[in-house]
């Protein structure tokens, strides 16, 4: 008996492992289009920069959130009246990566993570 379970130890390993992928759309690719902002989460429940410039393409901007640190964390844009302009990016592991385009008006927008405890991850967005 004590045969079969340890032969079936490695069997489980593998079948784990391949759970263990991001999944999702779009966030557990480590590649960001080339029009991108790019926003990083970074060790330390930060972001990388305090501010950011994005330039309107067609009316939209494209924003890509990426994932340095061992925590989750996920990017939202927060309007000039507080509102939330419907941009949610997720990026559970470090290396994962999410973007989306969104038509947004010129002017300057709050990037956050909504994530408990995630309160101090707050930089600006200006978009042009």
């Amino acid at each position: 008996m004590r045969f079969r379970v340890l032969a079936a130890v490695p069997f489980i390993a593998i079948s784990l492992l391949g759970c263990s992928s991001s999944g999702g759309a779009g966030n557990s690719s480590a590649t960001t289009p080339a029009n991108a902002t790019v926003v990083t989460a970074i060790d330390g429940i930060a972001w990388d920069a305090k501010s950011y410039t994005a330039t309107l393409v067609n009316g939209e901007v494209t924003i890509a959130a990426k994932n340095n640190s061992s925590l989750p964390h996920d990017l939202h844009l927060i309007d000039a009246n507080n509102v939330d302009v419907g941009l949610a990016l997720d990026i559970k592991n470090k290396g994962d990566v999410d973007s989306k385009s969104v038509r947004l008006a010129p002017g300057t927008y709050q990037v956050i993570c909504t994530i408990a405890g995630h309160a101090n991850m707050k930089a600006t967005l200006t978009v042009k």
